[in-house]
């Protein structure tokens, strides 16, 4: 779940389930901040939100829980621990 505030407001205000992407494209690292996906991006997508500067400026991690277990799919700035500290 992203910290920004601006997300946060578009996934309430969506009223669907919303998933998406780091901003990079593929084999590129994820950008920490607009300028770093610009050029990337320009005449790829219809809109860029400029958040700021990214707090953590890694991955995120992905989780897919599977009967029940969850198993990281990516790791990233959450880590198996913190799952484990939050499931049990």
């Amino acid at each position: 779940m992203p910290s920004n505030k601006i997300i946060h407001t578009v996934i309430e205000k969506s009223n669907i389930p919303l998933a998406a992407p780091s901003a990079n494209l593929s084999t590129k690292p994820s950008g920490t901040c607009i300028e770093d996906i610009k050029e990337d991006f320009y005449n790829k997508v219809d809109i860029l939100v400029d958040g700021g500067k990214c707090n953590i400026g890694i991955e995120s991690t992905v989780v897919k829980v599977v009967d029940g277990v969850p198993v990281i799919l990516r790791p990233g700035f959450v880590t198996e621990d913190d799952i484990k500290n939050v499931v049990r």
